[in-house]
Parts: C-alpha cells; sequence; structure tokens
C-alpha cells in the first residue's frame, strides 16, 4: 500500500504585505513568501528595529524562502545567470578552488537581513507558538516583533534543527515580523562546500536551505518520534515494531497526560506523567505491547526488486481528554543488514534489504549550486533513476529536502548520508572544541531528521578520511544512542580506523578512476566502490552544449568548455578518447563520438560489479547528476538531457541481462530478481567490420535466483577486421526477447582499442515512421519505428523529440534505448514519453541522426 501525506490547507486572510502561510491542522504554517532581504552594509538600523511592523524595506530584494543570497540577487537580476558562458567569473567575490575564504572586498563577507511580515491565527493565543528551521547557513540572530529570540551563539550550523519557542514574542490574531541577521561561513565553518565538482559560489551558500516553519501546541508538545522494525529473517513473515517519541512539558507545572498511537488498525497508549519543564523518552515495546507484533507485514523494498508499501504512525497526546499535539510519521517495514565477504585479503561489505544480497548501482547526487529549490526537478531525477534500473543515490554533504527523502521512499531508491570531503569536515587538525560540538549536533540533528526514512540504508561519518579517535567516538555515541538500526562506515575508503575497523568499502586509486579506464579494468575492482566513473570529460549533446554558452564559444574549444572541466581529469579522459575513437574536428563530430565513448565505458562499468557479484557488492557512479551546466560527471545535464552514459547504465542495470566480459571475452546471464528463469535461449553473433557474420550460437540456459552465470567464452576471430561487433539476445521461456546488447570491439584487445576504422562507416540509409500521439493528461507517449535500408551498419542512432520553432530538446524525456546500432535490414521500434507542459507551447518533432546517419526531421502529431 502507498500512502500519501495529505495536508489541510487553509488560506489565512491576510493583507497583501503579509506572508501567506499555508496551514495544517495541526496549527503549522510555512513561512515562504513576501521575504526581502539586503546587506547589512546598505542597513543601518538594529535588529530591534528592523523586525518591527512598518519598518520601510525600500531597495530591499523581494524574494522567497529558501533562498540563498545569491539566488535572490540572480532572481532579481542583479547579477546575469551565472550559469551561462562565464558568467559566474564576473560575479564579485569570487572564491577559487580550494580556497574557501571571502575575500575582503566580497559582497557577501558580511551579514545578510532576511525579513517577513505575517499573520498568527488568533486561535494560537492559549497555545505554545514555535519557529522552526532546517539549514542556516551559517550563523544567525533571530528577531520576532522587536525582541531577540536567539543569537549566533545557539544559531549556528549548516545542517542543525532549530525550534525555537516564541510564545513570549509572538502576537496571535495579529501581524508579526521576523527578521534573520545571516552571518556567512568563514574559516573552518562546517558548511556546505561543492570540493571539485563545480565552481563555488561567492556567498558560500549564505541564506535559509529549507523550508519555516510556525507551528502552535498545547502545554505538551511530541518531539522525535521513531519506528524501528525488526524482521524474523530469513521468513520476514512477522515484524516487531519498537515505538519511541520524545515528550516535552513546556509548562511550569506538573501535567498528566496520555500518548496514543495508531498505525492502521493498531492502537496503544501510555500515561505519563511531566514534572514542569521536563522532556521524556516514552518507548512502546513490542514484548509490553503485543500489537505490535505485524504478521505477514507488507515490506518495503527497493523498486527495482519489491513494491514500496508505506505506513503511518499517528500519535497525539491527550491533557484531560483535549489533545495538545500530534504528529505523523510514515515508515517502512524494512530490515538493512550486511555481511563481509572476505577473500584473497580482500573485504568487501554486501549489503542485505529484508536478508536478500542486493548490487547497490548508483550515482552521486547534488542539488542545484544555487541551492534552488525544485520539486519538478527533484522528480525528474527520481524518475530518471528508476528508469536507469538504478537503485541508490550517495548523499554527500547531505544534500536535499524533505521532499527528496519522502520521495526516495515512494520510489524506493536507496540513500547513503554522510559527511563531505575535502572540506573543513576533514580539517580535524583545525578543528576547536567548539567545532567538535558543532558537528555532533549536527550529526545528531541528521540522524534524527533522517532515521524514519527506509530509503535511508547507510551512514558514513567520514569520506575521503576516518576522523580522530575522538570525533569517532562521539559520532558513534550518536549513533548508539539515536540509530543503531543501519550500517555505518568510518569513511568510504579501505582505510582502516582502529575503532570502527574494516569498512568493507573502496575509493580509488586517484585520479584514473575518476577519469578514465577501459571496460576490462572495472572487472578487477572487487569491492563495494563508493565513488568512480571513467568520465573524466564528457561532452554533452550539441543540443544542451548551445544552451549552456554563446555560439563563438562553442568551437574552438574556448575558457566557457575550461570553466566546465577539470584539469586532472579530463587530459587522461581525452586522450583514451582520441586514441581510441580519433580526433574531432568539429563541436558537432565531439558530442557525437563523445555520447559513443561514454556510453560504451558506462555502460561495462555496471556490467562489470553486477557480473561479478557478491566479490563485487556495489558501485557509486560519480556523479550522478550536476549541479549547474557541466561537462564531465553526470549521467544527465544540468538540462536533463540524457547523454550515451545514461543509455549505458540503463542498459547495463536491466534486471535481466545478458553481457559481454572484457576481462576473459565471457558470456554472462545476470539476475537481478530474486526468483530463478529457466528455458532462456542466449543468441551470440559477430560480424565484422563490413558486417559479414563469422560466428554465431545459440544456447539453452538458465540463472539462478540473484545469480551470474557465464555461459559461454568466446575467441577473437582469425583473421577479423581491426573493429568487429558483437551482438547479443536473451529470450525467455515464451520466446520474447528480455535482453539485446550491442558492443564494438577491437582486434587489439580492450586495453589498446582502436575503433578509428569506425570513421570509415559508409553513410546507413534509415526509414523512420511515428506513431500518432498518445495523450493522458500532460503525459504524451509514442512509438518510432526505425529500419536500416542499407547494406552496412548503422552505428550510434540518436532518435531525440525537439520543439519544431526553437529546435530546442523537449526534457526530460523518456526514450526506451537510444545510441542504438542496426544491422543491415534491422528494425527497432522505439517507445518514448514526455511532458506536453516541457513543449512551452511549441509542437513536437521527431529528429533522428546519428555517427554515420544524415538527420531526418519528422513533425509529429
Amino acid at each position: 500500500m502507498k500512502t500519501t501525506n495529505l495536508l489541510t490547507s487553509i488560506l489565512l486572510v491576510i493583507f497583501p504585505i503579509i506572508c501567506i502561510g499555508q496551514s495544517t491542522a495541526g496549527g503549522k504554517f510555512l513561512l515562504k513568501d513576501n521575504w526581502t532581504i539586503q546587506s547589512s552594509k546598505e542597513v543601518k538600523s538594529d535588529g530591534k528595529t528592523i523586525s518591527t511592523i512598518g519598518f520601510r524595506t525600500e531597495g530591499w530584494y523581494p524574494t522567497s524562502v529558501p533562498t540563498t543570497v545569491l539566488a535572490a540577487l540572480v532572481a532579481n537580476k542583479v547579477y546575469p545567470d551565472p550559469y551561462y558562458g562565464t558568467n559566474i567569473l564576473n560575479l564579485p567575490g569570487q572564491i577559487p578552488y580550494p580556497k574557501r575564504e571571502m575575500p575582503n572586498n566580497s559582497p557577501f563577507k558580511v551579514a545578510w537581513w532576511y525579513r517577513t511580515e505575517f499573520k498568527i491565527p488568533a486561535d494560537f493565543i492559549k497555545m505554545h507558538t514555535w519557529l522552526q528551521f532546517h539549514s542556516i547557513n551559517y550563523k544567525a540572530n533571530v528577531w520576532l516583533n522587536g525582541k531577540l529570540i536567539a543569537d549566533t551563539t545557539s544559531i549556528e550550523g549548516a545542517y542543525r534543527l532549530f525550534n525555537l519557542d516564541i510564545s513570549k514574542a509572538a502576537i496571535p490574531g495579529d501581524n508579526n515580523c521576523l527578521a534573520l541577521e545571516i552571518f556567512p561561513p568563514k574559516g573552518n565553518d562546517l558548511t556546505i562546500t561543492w570540493v571539485d565538482w563545480n565552481p563555488t559560489t561567492p556567498d558560500r551558500g549564505m541564506g535559509i536551505w529549507y523550508d519555516v516553519y510556525v507551528q502552535a501546541t498545547g502545554e505538551v508538545a511530541i518531539e522525535n518520534p521513531q519506528v524501528v522494525t525488526k524482521l524474523n529473517l530469513p521468513a520476514a513473515d512477522q515484524a516487531k515494531l519498537t515505538v519511541t517519541a520524545e515528550v516535552r512539558n513546556s509548562d511550569q507545572k506538573q501535567i498528566k497526560g496520555v500518548l496514543k498511537g495508531t498505525i492502521e488498525n493498531i492502537v496503544f497508549s501510555q500515561e505519563i506523567i511531566l514534572e514542569a519543564g521536563e522532556t521524556k523518552l516514552v518507548r512502546f515495546l513490542p514484548e509490553t505491547y503485543s500489537q505490535l507484533v505485524i504478521a505477514n507485514p507488507k515490506l518495503w523494498w527497493p523498486h527495482t526488486v519489491g513494491p514500496q508499501n508505506l505506513y503511518d504512525l499517528n500519535l497525539s497526546f491527550e491533557v484531560s481528554g483535549r489533545t495538545t499535539d500530534t504528529k505523523k510519521v510514515r515508515f517502512g517495514i524494512r530490515e538493512i543488514s550486511y555481511w563481509m565477504n572476505d577473500f584473497d585479503k580482500q573485504h568487501t561489505k554486501v549489503f542485505q534489504i529484508n536478508g536478500k544480497n542486493i548490487v547497490i548501482r548508483g550515482g552521486g547526487y547534488v542539488q542545484d549550486l544555487m541551492l534552488r529549490p525544485s520539486n519538478d526537478r527533484i522528480d525528474a531525477d527520481l524518475k530518471y533513476a528508476k528508469y536507469m534500473n538504478l537503485n541508490a543515490l550517495r548523499m554527500e554533504a547531505p544534500r536535499g529536502s524533505d521532499y527528496l527523502f519522502e520521495r526516495c521512499d515512494e520510489e524506493g531508491i536507496l540513500l547513503m548520508v554522510g559527511w563531505c570531503c575535502c572540506s573543513s569536515w576533514e580539517g580535524w587538525k583545525d578543528w576547536t572544541p567548539h567545532t567538535g560540538d558543532v558537528a555532533e549536533a549536527s550529526w545528531k540533528d541528521l540522524i534524527v531528521h533522517l532515521r524514519n526514512h527506509p530509503s535511508v540504508f547507510n551512514w558514513l561519518y567520514g569520506s575521503d578520511n576516518f576522523p580522530p579517535a575522538e570525533i569517532e567516538k562521539r559520532y558513534l555515541k550518536v549513533l548508539d544512542e539515536y540509530d543503531n538500526t543501519r550500517p555505518y562506515e568510518s569513511s568510504a575508503t579501505q582505510d582502516v580506523s582502529d575503532i570502527q575497523g574494516i569498512t568493507g568499502v573502496h575509493m580509488g586509486p586517484y585520479p584514473n578512476v575518476y577519469a578514465y579506464e577501459t571496460p576490462s579494468f572495472w572487472y578487477t575492482k572487487l569491492e563495494f566502490n563508493t565513488e568512480a566513473g571513467p568520465t573524466g570529460e564528457q561532452i554533452p549533446p550539441i543540443e544542451t552544449m548551445r544552451r549552456m554558452m554563446p555560439k563563438k564559444d562553442l568551437w574552438p574549444m574556448s575558457a566557457s568548455w575550461d570553466l566546465r572541466l577539470h584539469k586532472a581529469f579530463y587530459p587522461i579522459a581525452r586522450a583514451a578518447f582520441k586514441s581510441r575513437y580519433g580526433k574531432p574536428v568539429s563541436v558537432e563530430e565531439y558530442c557525437m563520438k563523445a555520447q559513443v565513448f561514454q556510453n560504451e565505458a558506462v555502460k561495462a562499468m555496471f556490467e562489470a560489479f553486477a557480473g561479478n557479484k557478491y566479490k563485487s557488492s556495489g558501485i557509486i557512479y560519480w556523479m550522478y547528476n550536476s549541479a549547474w551546466p557541466k561537462m564531465y560527471w553526470q549521467l544527465y545535464d544540468y538540462y536533463f538531457m540524457p547523454n550515451g552514459a545514461f543509455y549505458g547504465a540503463k542498459n547495463a542495470c536491466e534486471p535481466l541481462h545478458i553481457q559481454y566480459c572484457y576481462d576473459d571475452q565471457s558470456i554472462k546471464i545476470v539476475n537481478c530478481f530474486y526468483k530463478d528463469f529457466s528455458g532462456l535461449k542466449a543468441k551470440i553473433k559477430i560480424y565484422d567490420f563490413n558486417m559479414k557474420e563469422v560466428f554465431s550460437k545459440s544456447i539453452d540456459t538458465k540463472v539462478g535466483a540473484d545469480g551470474s552465470e557465464k555461459i559461454f567464452t568466446i575467441e577473437t576471430p582469425k583473421n577479423i577486421t581491426k573493429v568487429y561487433f558483437l551482438k547479443l539476445e536473451l529470450d525467455d521461456a515464451a520466446g520474447k526477447e528480455v535482453s539485446s546488447n550491442f558492443y564494438w570491439l577491437s582486434s587489439n584487445g580492450d586495453e589498446k582499442a582502436d575503433f578509428t576504422d569506425l570513421n570509415k562507416l559508409a553513410a546507413a540509409t534509415l526509414n523512420v515512421t511515428a506513431s500518432a500521439i498518445k495523450q493522458t493528461g500532460d503525459k504524451c507517449t509514442l512509438t518510432v519505428t526505425i529500419e536500416n535500408q542499407g547494406t552496412g551498419l548503422a552505428f550510434a542512432v540518436n532518435p531525440k523529440i525537439l520543439k519544431l520553432t526553437s529546435k530546442e530538446p523537449v526534457l526530460p524525456v523518456f526514450w526506451e534505448d537510444n545510441y542504438i546500432s542496426l544491422l543491415p535490414k534491422e528494425t527497432r521500434v522505439l517507445q518514448v514519453a514526455y511532458d506536453l507542459k516541457n513543449l512551452d507551447g511549441e509542437k513536437p518533432l521527431l529528429k533522428v541522426d546519428g555517427w554515420n546517419v544524415k538527420a531526418l526531421e519528422k513533425e509529429l502529431k
């Protein structure tokens, strides 16, 4: 069963200058709109005056929250779009990597004021009113109605959560004014960093990252509820639930009440006595509350192996029959565990979901560079992950709104969450005791805030390094106290700390695994790899290259290119690219060849980690998406244009897959379902460069549940052409094709592969037809039929949907497959889907081009 957290919205009747609050039945509303910001350098008044109703804000910049300072200024057109061309270099206060300190003349080095006016409902008058923040970067003084609510001694830390009692300053039934004086991070402050993934914004993300709420409760509030689920593995036909919550008495007198809970038709309660000002942890244990032992529970699974069943826990606290507070928590019944596969002095951590092994295949996730919120972008990110058959994302920092984590629960995307490398988070030698306190408090807030999400499967309290013993002990203390239900590692590397010991995960070697390695290399990586990707240069398709820079910057290579590449990685990748495919002479040729290069490399990487399970147990592709328009480390670009790597990953990660293994030339069937398949038929064919079939074999075969079976080993045909081709097909017991994969191979072998003869392919002749568009709501679907009418190979055929007039791509887009190769007389029928709104009022155009294909265009109807 899937559940949706429905909120009852109440629009407050307010004056135009007042923030519209989106209220819930629980007395909670959002402070989103009608904010203004201004530099403290331009404001001569103090916080008491600024937080007074009627304070004049002429010259301030209107905005909504969440927002960083830079995002608000860009929205107000103070600065041109920093994502276009080299505009970002013209922003004031540049912070070149690896520096973190703002220059003295930076307009962002001073505090900035955030101010809003809003109305608090009159019925809050007899209640306690709370102001809730999630991530203020970096310190703040908080003022309400002329009163200082909290200052920088308590409001500090970009990853902190704050719940401030504003009852004494709030004015129910009237207008209220909130003002925050936000100070930027400096020096070794524990803030966000972009490492070398993209430029650092000159404001260093200063501002309010996530939603701001006002909430009312009675004298007793419910805080930090948690549901822990324990299965009787391996049967998994019984779940024991432990429910806990903190209850806080905000009054100065003893209170007797009842904490009540419901989960579907399960009801439980406990009488509580709270002394004045007391906070108490209340536990409902299955040993005492037998109704919390559930028979045949509906389990939560990653989307590749099962349904995403979710339950709602509803808690309420009652005093004399009157409800003082309610809380609703969504959770899944599932259990994450692991075992260590020890072999040949190697240690591979194998993760399990509900007692079953699972190969983790995912990518490193990032938010927008200016941290601009967008639920639409999150939805597209997760749709793409599922479409590529990926089951995980790594949140290094961490990054993401509550909406992202909720949607990962719903969509079945596993999340690896932890701190960031190459930053103040690992600058322990420069930490003060106070820094350690902020780090521990941040870790606690993170754990408590995310622990109910079934999608979160692993914690990383280090990244490229493990922390010193003193800090590690503090992190482990938090985990022991607040969440001991998940695996964790001291770092994302194979390095062994004295306390946590062997991690079972692996990183490196730097720099090649971030730049380029040949396909066969990945078969040597018998490990769980937390970050790697053979795409140190990853040029996007030409359509989005044109979108990210002026025409004059496209070719020859320019500063717009340099800004979007990493000098430690692109030379390695570019050298391999030219060696394997030849040197391009135009940007169009570069873009086309780049997709083929990416497809070959990334497909092999993902295939290797699943093919070698469970000596290999997981791979996090570095990276999944992009924070801004760039040319490396991405499975699709900032504009949501899928690249060759996207389709390489999609094919490699199909749950029942036939693949070629570059290390020993074997053919394997890889099954990621938890069931056996018998009656399968594998077809293996080899063609020379001229499309002459030189080998053919059909094999009746089977594969066990979650198995990887070697079914055949091919030999390089004698006297074969320099470039030759391998086509693999797998049919199920009913004769239906379930997997089809095409490989281009070199007679030189993989390490010294030379594919430059591909430039000699004759032009292909295609016949392209398209069905009528079927529209269901805003979703548009159609089928495209592509026939190779010639006698040669049609290589890397690339269909796309464009807008008829502007010729810009319609994105996101969901092609069943792309960059496909067609043998002579072969026909492929491809499904494609897109959203009507992304046409921006234009008509759709189908365009088909490819490596050796003259572009064809057809208007779609």
